[in-house]
């Protein structure tokens, strides 16, 4: 409180936090790691000579998962510095800085993925295997970043009776190499190349606006009709409303590769170009090609994002109370009041193509629905409701 009048606080302060791996990551590796869950099923076999039965299937080669020889403990350090300013009796803003470094972080990479042009060379995914035997072994690894810078500001005005407003604004930036240390999604496509992965994480919003609002309201609470104001006053208006910019696509993918090319395609063309709608295309298909047999594909990470959100959500209400103790409340809620249509582009929930599978020269024909929208959101929902409270 630099003047002593309690008007403008200075705050920072700083921390490193470690976090607590999941033992269940540990536990992974003896359900699924041979000898005590790799069997083989022998038919037509006999006690006198069990050799002589059939197998069902080939054994094929095992995959394993694991943990880094140099597996340490997962690390944060986080810092801030802001300043709360009262600008009127009723009225503050606060605007702060936060920062955050995460290293040692835990990632999952399979480090017996081929190389693609050691399978084209060879003709064979296992012969091009660095570890011969095994298929994926899928180490998780405490190798990942991660960094993250947002400005914060906050609006809040105290209308007492009339009620209040809360406005809240980030501007930010998420990056990382890997965002869970579980999802195949974050394993890198080539494990020789590990600082190609580093982007803006899924997690990333770049643009976040809320705001909150209560009003009572004024509209005939001194009517000398005590009809009146049974019906008509005493009225209260409250609302959330979020805009926020999209999340990134993690990746582009590319189905029908197998090893022979990386995981995903190249990229030729802005992904941007063109009109953004959900009825023709969110990016631009024809910004990407498959890559050529024996090449990993030299598209990024997190290269466009999903559409953003622009929701509404109101209420209205109104109690009568009687004898004190009791009252009856009125209310009518409307979920996405302003019916505003929410795309849903998240590769996960099935809302947006980002697979190029049609074949080898192209990512885009007449049928395909690479690029394109396929979900969106519930539309406006209003729900009437009546309660006694006694």
């Amino acid at each position: 409180d630099p003047a002593s009048t309690g008007t403008t606080i200075v705050r920072g302060s700083y921390g490193i936090y470690y976090d607590q791996a999941l033992v269940g990551i540990f536990e992974q590796n003896s359900f699924t790691n041979p000898p005590y869950v790799f069997t083989t099923n022998i038919l037509n076999a006999r006690l006198s000579n069990p050799g002589s039965g059939t197998t069902s299937t080939t054994g094929g080669v095992p995959n394993l998962i694991g943990n880094g020889d140099d597996f340490r403990t997962p690390r944060t350090q986080q810092w801030n510095a802001g300043v709360q300013r009262q600008l009127y009796a009723r009225g503050a803003v606060d605007v702060s800085y936060v920062g955050a470094h995460g290293d040692r972080l835990i990632r999952p990479i399979d480090i017996n993925y081929p190389q693609p042009a050691d399978v084209l060379r060879l003709g064979s995914v296992n012969l091009a295997r660095p570890y011969l035997g095994y298929g994926s072994i899928t180490l998780r690894e405490t190798t990942a970043r991660s960094t993250y810078w947002g400005l914060l500001t906050s609006f809040r005005h105290d209308g007492g009776a009339a009620g209040t407003l809360t406005m809240n604004y980030t501007l930010s930036r998420n990056q990382t190499d890997a965002s869970n240390d579980r999802d195949a999604i974050d394993i890198p496509q080539n494990p020789l190349d590990l600082a190609a992965e580093y982007a803006d994480a899924r997690t990333d919003r770049r643009h976040i606006f809320t705001a909150n609002y209560v009003y009572n309201i004024p509209f005939m609470k001194d009517s000398p009709s005590a009809a009146a104001r049974a019906v008509l006053a005493g009225w209260q208006i409250a609302g959330i409303t979020t805009i926020n910019s999209g999340q990134p696509i993690p990746r582009i993918s590319e189905s029908t590769n197998g090893f022979l090319r990386g995981g995903r395609p190249n990229i030729v063309g802005d992904p941007a170009a063109g009109e953004q709608t959900a009825n023709l295309f969110w990016f631009n298909p024809n910004a990407y090609t498959p890559a050529a047999d024996g090449t990993f594909g030299n598209s990024g990470r997190a290269e466009f994002r999903q559409p953003g959100r622009n929701q509404t959500d109101l209420s209205i209400s109104k109690n009568w109370t009687f004898n004190r103790t009791q009252r009856i409340q009125f209310r009518a809620d409307a979920i996405n009041a302003f019916n505003h249509t929410q795309w849903l582009a998240d590769p996960q929930a099935a809302g947006l193509d980002n697979t190029c599978t049609v074949s080898l020269t192209t990512c885009n024909t007449p049928a395909d629905t690479f690029g394109q929208i396929l979900a969106a959101r519930a539309p406006r929902e209003i729900q009437l409701g009546l309660k006694f409270y006694w």
